[in-house]
């Protein structure tokens, strides 16, 4: 509902195509030892040190506690990138990974 009548045209091109892409590395990651596709789907990513970002972070935060279905937790950056290069070195790790992922690899 949300995404069919709140997301801008340009906005919903953008997701096509995105999710195209996605389609189409897990299509190859089912060929073994072709590839092992591991797509990171964070929403906002911020960083403590860029203050500007806060208050549209704090948004999404108070959305999805509130359990809003559309609004994902943003992680840091930092949390990213090291649920990035952890991903890598473990073998089980593939397919979409949401942002209780990256909390999760990233420790």
């Amino acid at each position: 509902f949300v995404e069919n009548r709140l997301t801008p045209g340009w906005m919903k091109r953008y997701l096509e195509a995105k999710r195209a892409v996605e389609s189409r590395l897990m299509d190859a990651g089912r060929s073994p030892g072709l590839i092992r596709p591991i797509i990171f789907r964070s929403s906002l990513i911020y960083s403590l040190d860029k203050v500007a970002s806060l208050p549209a972070t704090s948004a999404f935060m108070l959305g999805n506690r509130l359990g809003l279905p559309f609004v994902d937790r943003p992680v840091t950056v930092q949390a990213l990138s090291s649920a990035m290069l952890k991903s890598i070195s473990l073998p089980r790790v593939s397919g979409i990974q949401k942002f209780m992922d990256v909390d999760r690899l990233s420790r």
